[in-house]
C-alpha cells in the first residue's frame, strides 16, 4: 500500500516546488529522524499545517494531477511494448518507462544538456516509472523550465 503513496524525499521536493494540497496521509519524523507514514480518513492535513521536517504524503496519482492542472506538466508511466518481459496477457510483469510532457512536447528528462538522446529509465513497476517521472518534472519545476 505504501507503493501507492509519494515516497518522503520526493514529497519534500514536492512541498519546495508548492504544493500544498489537502491529503489523508503524511510523512511524520520520529525523534530519530526516521519518517513514518501516517493515514487518516478523520482528519485532512496541508503543508502549512504541518511543522518542522513533517510533509504531506499524496497519492502519486495526487501529485501526477496536481502537476497536470496546476504547473502544466504531463508525467506518464507505461510499459515497454518491445521488451521481451512485456507479455499480453500479464501487464504487471516486465519493464516501465515514463516521459513527461510540457506545452504538447515530450521533454529530455535526463538533465544531461550534453547527451545527444534521452536517457530511458526502465523500472519494474508501474508505481516506480511514475514516482521517477514525477521526481523528473519536479527537478524542471526547480531549474525554471
Amino acid at each position: 500500500m505504501n507503493e501507492d503513496y509519494v515516497s518522503y524525499e520526493l514529497a519534500l521536493k514536492l512541498k519546495a516546488c508548492g504544493f500544498d494540497e489537502l491529503c489523508i496521509a503524511q510523512w511524520a519524523c520520529e525523534p530519530d529522524g526516521k519518517p513514518m507514514l501516517f493515514g487518516s480518513t478523520a482528519f485532512v492535513f496541508s503543508n502549512a499545517e504541518l511543522k518542522g521536517r513533517d510533509v504531506t504524503a499524496p497519492l502519486l496519482y495526487h501529485a501526477q494531477k496536481w502537476l497536470r492542472e496546476k504547473k502544466g506538466i504531463i508525467v506518464i508511466a507505461e510499459p515497454d511494448w518491445d521488451s521481451e518481459y512485456y507479455c499480453m496477457a500479464d501487464y504487471l510483469t516486465g519493464e516501465w518507462y515514463f516521459s513527461v510532457w510540457k506545452d504538447g512536447d515530450r521533454v529530455r528528462c535526463n538533465f544531461n544538456p550534453n547527451a545527444e538522446e534521452e536517457k530511458i529509465w526502465m523500472f519494474e513497476k508501474y508505481e516506480q516509472a511514475l514516482s521517477a517521472g514525477i521526481s523528473a518534472a519536479l527537478e524542471l519545476i526547480k531549474k525554471g523550465e
